[in-house]
């Protein structure tokens, strides 16, 4: 497919020239595949961080409209279509009656034991080191007065660890903080029962932090709950990730968050007085910046491919 390098498209424009195309329903990942192979992935306006994910994101939201002009087919994983296409497509729903079966998550499992793969997640994705924070070893306060401040899993990754020494110098020397810091709230799943409950939990805990975001398994993929999580997070500037505990490759940003360009200080001076995990946390990111290596000292064993496997495996009882 030609491409005129000098158009610019938004991404329903993109997903409706693909799906005119290929003629058949697609999943989001797929459509994003099959734009960059033909190369119209390049004439978007803006990709961000993310551009599966925002597309995605776009097409969730727009198929809850009256008049858009897709359709949702299915779900986990959910499909689209151009409405004008249905009737032109044989047997269509045979099709995807036809489909796998969807893994159904066994929530038989303790949302700390998700953490393994956040954590190699973030190593992968951010190239973020991390440490789980054990809520429990914090100062007892009042019955509510320590709630959402604490969250689950913290992590950090040098900015400078690449640099030369001389820059490094400089750049320590004019006071900037040369770590990113990111904040997770993670749970197991997440629907409209819950959604506000956990995301402005994940709100209140990630406050501080350069990134925050909300984490889970099984994240409901209705058209409506997807279109106000998305309003949410760009409300609020959490992000999203799904974690896939079968296939931990497929575990993806399904939102990115809103960096904070200033970290809270203060609310983490709070949380540091209150929970020894954090001030150790703190304490190694503050050693990491001033040897410009990660000092890891307490953080999360990062698992190996294999043996995140055999964790996995063992958590859903395989």
């Amino acid at each position: 497919m030609a491409v005129d390098v000098a158009e610019k498209i938004s991404f329903l424009d993109l997903a409706k020239r693909v799906l005119e195309k290929a003629g058949k329903p697609m999943t989001a990942g797929e459509i994003w595949q099959y734009a960059e192979q033909t190369g119209l992935a390049s004439l978007l306006q803006s990709t961000g961080k993310t551009p599966e994910a925002s597309l995605g994101a776009r097409l969730y939201t727009d198929v809850q409209k009256p008049t858009s002009e897709f359709v949702k087919l299915g779900s986990r994983p959910a499909k689209f279509l151009l409405k004008s296409l249905a009737s032109s497509i044989p047997n269509l729903q045979q099709q995807l009656a036809a489909q796998p079966s969807p893994v159904v998550v066994q929530k038989t499992f303790g949302e700390r034991e998700l953490h393994p793969l956040l954590v190699w997640f973030a190593d992968a994705t951010f190239g973020a080191h991390c440490r789980t924070i054990f809520h429990e070893k914090s100062l007892r306060r009042g019955e509510k007065q320590n709630q959402w401040i604490h969250p689950d899993v913290v992590g950090f990754s040098l900015t400078t660890q690449d640099w030369t020494h001389e820059v490094v110098q400089l750049a320590q020397n004019s006071g900037a903080l040369a770590a990113r810091l990111y904040s997770f709230e993670v749970k197991i799943s997440l629907d409209f029962p819950t959604l506000r409950e956990f995301f402005f939990q994940a709100v209140s805990n990630s406050s501080w932090a350069h990134e925050g975001y909300l984490a889970a398994v099984d994240i409901d993929d209705d058209p409506d709950f997807r279109a106000e999580l998305t309003r949410l997070s760009q409300s609020f500037g959490i992000g999203v990730i799904q974690l896939n505990t079968s296939e931990p490759v497929d575990s993806t940003v399904l939102l990115a968050a809103r960096e904070k360009s200033e970290i809270d200080w203060k609310t983490v001076d709070r949380i540091a007085a209150l929970n020894p995990d954090f001030k150790e946390f703190v304490n190694s990111v503050a050693k990491s910046v001033k040897i410009n290596q990660p000092a890891l000292n307490g953080f999360d064993k990062l698992l190996t491919d294999a043996e995140l496997d055999v964790h996995l495996k063992k958590m859903l009882g395989k």
